[in-house]
């Protein structure tokens, strides 16, 4: 963290001489204040809009502290953070897109021991350390919360003559009507789902759905397995098969320009989707209407929601946890939630007073309800040994989605790895 050299006008009334004559006049000094802590935060590109607003609604404030952002690409975040631990960067905050993300860098001392300033206070906070933590310690405090919906193109919908969505709806309902939506229009190919890219982690959707979360629990593992063999038989099935390093490159932004074209019927996102989404649609003026439902669920079984939280975090190297924690603390409690919400973001306190806010602000999609928690996240934060777990899981699923190994050889592989991970 640096230091700024904060500076005030004074109005001085000063004697002068002109042409022998002494006359008063008025004029301006500036005249040097206290030196101001200057707290270097970091986070993702796609936290820019709110991130400042939330300094700017911070710092006029709290003009005793500056406050300056620093912007990592999503590629690039273990990077940086090696240069946070190695010195070579300065840092006081990072805010990170998944609790995950952060208990990585926890393992590493990267992050300072919050217990001194924050207490969970209720069950929701207790649950995103319950995995982690086992001495009291504190590294992260949510901040907003993405709970996966599936976006749907209603203006595709009506032209194919496909009924929305609705909730209760099951994964073969999904598949269902995927498949009826892929086809053509305007002499270009129409997809009624990109099908589950092979290099992500949404082939594990399904499985999440049912309250799969841990590959090293056996039955966990098994619902991973079929969610792998059915997300395999719905590419080659139900789901056009696209050309996926060609959308997912650093030049392609996202499935959101192909949904904004009118050419894709659904994809999963989160509520942070919706500002891009309009976004585009303001910039191409297409004329599409869309909503968001509630992901499928597997007949006869109880649907569990799945959720993406993002948290921030004090870095262990911060010189100023004080101010640090200030700032930490207004991002995330009642002042913080409802900026986050007047810019249509879900912020993880949702306070009656927020979720009018966010509510009232969100006209479109319609059913912005669905993005809301109505329910404490299950298993946040992870350590080390869950993210190898899942990283296994994704590499060697995606040789399968690809046609390159079978069903049997990836999960005893699978299996393999995640015993060698136990034993290190």
């Amino acid at each position: 963290m640096n230091l700024k050299l904060g500076s005030f006008v004074l109005a001085a009334t000063v004697a002068l001489s002109v042409n022998g004559c002494w006359q008063k006049t008025e004029q301006t000094v500036e005249v040097e204040a206290e030196m101001v802590p200057v707290l270097d935060v970091y986070a993702g590109k796609n936290e820019e809009k709110n991130l400042k607003l939330l300094v700017q609604a911070y710092e006029k404030e709290n003009q005793d502290v500056s406050i300056e952002l620093h912007w990592i690409p999503d590629s690039e975040y273990s990077q940086q953070m090696m240069r946070i631990k190695n010195g070579e960067s300065e840092a006081d905050c990072i805010f990170f897109p998944e609790a995950g993300e952060a208990a990585i860098w926890k393992n590493k001392k990267i992050l300072k021991n919050l217990s001194p300033w924050y207490e969970t206070k209720n069950q929701v906070n207790a649950s995103l350390y319950g995995d982690v933590e086992k001495d009291g310690a504190l590294y992260m405090i949510p901040y907003r919360v993405g709970k996966i919906c599936v976006y749907y193109n209603k203006t595709l919908f009506d032209s194919r003559g496909v009924e929305y969505p609705q909730e209760n709806w099951t994964w073969e309902d999904y598949r269902e009507k995927a498949g009826i939506l892929t086809g053509w229009g305007n002499n270009k190919k129409v997809y009624g789902a990109l099908g589950f890219e092979n290099s992500s982690s949404w082939w594990m959707l399904p499985a999440r759905t049912r309250g799969a979360f841990d590959p090293f629990k056996e039955e966990d593992l098994k619902m991973f397995r079929e969610s792998a063999e059915w997300c395999h038989a719905f590419i080659s099935e139900s789901a056009e098969k696209t050309p996926y390093m060609s959308r997912t490159d650093d030049d392609w932004s996202g499935y959101h320009i192909l949904f904004a074209e009118g050419r894709l019927g659904m994809y999963f996102g989160e509520d942070g989707e919706v500002n891009t989404i309009n976004q585009e649609l303001r910039k191409t003026g297409m004329n599409i209407e869309y909503d968001v439902m509630e992901l499928p669920s597997w007949e006869g079984t109880e649907k569990a929601d799945v959720y993406n939280t993002a948290v921030v975090a004090m870095a262990e190297a911060t010189k100023y946890p004080e101010e640090t924690y200030r700032f930490m603390k207004f991002c995330t409690g009642e002042e913080g939630g409802k900026i986050l919400a007047k810019n249509r973001t879900v912020p993880f306190l949702q306070s009656p007073e927020v979720l009018k806010i966010y509510l009232s602000g969100t006209q479109i999609p319609e059913h912005a309800e669905y993005f809301l928690m109505d329910q404490a996240p299950r298993g946040l934060a992870v350590g080390t040994l869950h993210n190898g777990g899942i990283e296994v899981m994704r590499r060697e699923v995606s040789m399968y989605l690809l046609g390159e190994q079978e069903l049997e050889y990836t999960f005893k592989t699978i299996e393999e790895e995640l015993a060698k991970l136990r034993v290190r």
